[in-house]
């Protein structure tokens, strides 16, 4: 509840500041201001009574307000930070120049082109954004492992990671995921955690487990948790995902095919998770064997690098989802995003298939990744 709020005060605060600069830029264009009004109003009332009374509304209202609010919000964002960069610009410029700086001493036409500017830019940017949202890329990564897995020479993987299954993720996001997974006939598919994102609701109204129950491999469906696995019903979601036929694995290990190991580790939310070394004790790991690594959050990558881990899978980071956050996640994860060698150890962080929030990836990308692995 804590974050709704913080977003409703978000919300509305940008709504006002954006406001006021259209208001300020129309002074003596009436019909225009008449236009701010209905359209940052009719915006400003729906998304106020869907945050009110979300937990009374129908599903599919619930689902239309929240990717309006949060495309509105991302549009504020934006648009609010480019006339906040050329305001200042304005400023130093007038400086330099030794003239006056108000705001009130801009020409009409100045204040109209820059406002109008800004929001085809800002529009330009989302569509495109959306776009890459919708069409998703397959990414190829070669890995070689300097390890004999039984009579198997190379193997191909789908590493999918943050699909977000939800709200904002419906069943026809759904279907295009698993078509794409499907459509690269991969002998393994890995998950990376956060397949579902909260409730549990919208996945059985619109019946998403049966979209992901076509996920097929020879060698088998696995993941791992992530953190949204666990916000509310986690017993209830993880057990919805095994009757799916994707194999959890929750601090455990399986040897596939007598050939490789894939390990499972619980998200770090669970306080008493095992650390990577303990789990492939626990698990009697074979480390002569090939072994890959689920783990969702690439906080630590030294636990599997020192455990002797071949390949380590990650994901949650979504590489920020939206710029400046591509930028923010480069600071905080040793990987934020792609492909790295550590010692002995493959490591791969996806950037995810779904999302959280606004469906737009800007300066980043929705992805699957198809693991090429020769084993030696």
């Amino acid at each position: 509840m804590r974050a709704l709020i913080n977003a409703f005060i978000i919300h509305l605060t940008l709504n006002i500041l954006v406001f006021l600069k259209g208001w300020f830029c129309f002074d003596e264009k009436k019909w225009a201001r008449i236009l701010l009004i209905v359209i940052f109003g009719t915006e400003l009332t729906v998304y106020t009574f869907g945050f009110f009374f979300y937990s009374t509304l129908p599903g599919p209202i619930i689902q239309f307000i929240r990717v309006m609010g949060t495309s509105w919000m991302l549009f504020l964002l934006y648009a609010g930070g480019l006339w906040l960069i050329i305001d200042l610009i304005y400023i130093i410029l007038r400086r330099i120049q030794r003239k006056s700086c108000y705001f009130k001493d801009q020409s009409r036409k100045y204040r109209i082109m820059t406002f109008l500017l800004t929001i085809v830019a800002v529009m330009g940017v989302m569509i495109h954004g959306h776009y890459k949202f919708l069409h998703p890329t397959v990414q190829h990564v070669d890995m070689n492992v300097r390890k004999k897995a039984g009579n198997i020479d190379s193997l191909s993987v789908a590493m999918v990671g943050d699909l977000h299954l939800g709200w904002m993720i419906n069943r026809s996001h759904t279907k295009r995921f698993v078509d794409l997974i499907m459509t690269q006939k991969p002998d393994l598919i890995l998950f990376v955690g956060d397949i579902i994102d909260a409730q549990i609701e919208p996945i059985l109204a619109e019946k998403m487990d049966e979209e992901l129950s076509r996920l097929y491999a020879p060698l088998g469906v696995y993941s791992c948790t992530g953190n949204h696995e666990y916000r509310y019903e986690a017993e209830n979601k993880i057990q919805l995902l095994k009757e799916t036929g994707i194999i959890m694995l929750r601090d455990s290990a399986v040897f596939i095919d007598s050939a490789f190991y894939v390990v499972g580790r619980e998200d770090k939310i669970i306080p008493n998770r095992l650390s990577t070394d303990e789990l492939f004790t626990s698990q009697n790991v074979d480390l002569s064997k090939p072994v890959i690594v689920l783990n969702h959050t690439p906080d630590n990558l030294n636990e599997e690098v020192n455990a002797g881990a071949d390949i380590a899978l990650y994901g949650h980071t979504h590489h920020g989802q939206a710029f400046p956050g591509n930028i923010a996640t480069e600071f905080i994860f040793e990987v934020a995003y792609g492909y790295k060698k550590k010692k002995n150890t493959h490591i791969y962080v996806t950037s995810g298939i779904g999302l959280v929030g606004p469906q737009y990836r800007i300066g980043t990308v929705s992805e699957i990744v198809m693991l090429k692995i020769k084993f030696e």
